[in-house]
């Protein structure tokens, strides 16, 4: 299994403050079939914006410390961008993607996506990027009408769905909105979003929901095929889920003359 979405790199954003809380963090996910995990720390300008030079430091010291524990679980360079005008020089200057893949992890406003949340994307598109929209089920604008997620999806922006949020971490009607992008398949990616304050099981628990709601292909595709395309570079689809909707049978001439 693949982690797109961790705030487990100490000391750079609101996520892991202490190295030794980030080593056991990973111990967990190592034991528990996580083979990789792409340390998306926020950048926020204005809020947690640094060089890149010092995230790349930051990320050397941690996975020499994993190699030496011998955890053996791949640590990928990324970042959970705040969607802003102009953030487009940013993630060009900065490189903040998710590895070396074109992919990249957004964030916006939660109280609902802004007026201008279109317009600061599309520059993304057309130069080449595939934007992600993290924990989609916590905007309030996806919570009113779940179908925002499926337009965005036509829009080439693809959807990840945090696994606390499929176990009603988050309240409710988090957790009710998580699920219908699920079942209709409005996601391909399930993340922790883990930010180290606690059991790192709730991944876990959502994969096994996952698999025994739908079935165990769905789990693995939002867990491990979906997530392992970012470094392939093999394409995911942005809808993946059909819906077949059969015509209904046209009575004969002779029933309907007669109907």
């Amino acid at each position: 299994m693949i982690d797109i979405h961790t705030h487990i790199l100490p000391n750079i954003d609101d996520g892991s403050q202490d190295a030794e809380d980030s080593l056991a963090q990973l111990s967990a996910m190592k034991a528990g079939g996580i083979k990789r995990a792409y340390l998306t720390s926020h950048y926020f300008r204005g809020h947690y914006q640094y060089e890149r030079e010092v995230y790349n430091k930051k990320l050397a010291e941690l996975t020499a410390k994993v190699k030496e524990a011998g955890i053996g679980i791949e640590l990928l360079p990324g970042f959970e961008v705040f969607l802003q005008q102009d953030i487009l020089h940013d993630i060009k200057e900065q490189s903040l993607t998710l590895g070396n893949s074109p992919y990249v992890l957004i964030e916006s406003e939660l109280n609902g996506l802004p007026d201008d949340f279109y317009n600061n994307i599309y520059p993304l598109l057309r130069a080449g990027y595939k934007p992600i929209l993290a924990h989609a089920e916590r905007y309030v604008s996806i919570m009113r009408k779940p179908s925002i997620a499926e337009s965005l999806t036509h829009r080439n922006i693809y959807i990840q769905t945090n696994a606390g949020s499929l176990l009603g971490h988050y309240g409710e009607k988090v957790m009710k909105t998580a699920w219908t992008l699920v079942n209709n398949g409005w996601t391909h990616f399930i993340a922790s979003d883990d930010h180290v304050r606690g059991d790192y099981g709730a991944y876990f628990e959502a994969r096994d929901l996952i698999e025994n709601k739908i079935d165990h292909y769905t789990a693995d595709l939002l867990c491990r095929i979906y997530p392992g395309y970012i470094a392939s570079g093999e394409t995911i689809p942005y809808q993946y889920v059909h819906v077949h909707h059969p015509r209904p049978k046209r009575r004969n001439w002779f029933k309907r003359l007669f109907a």
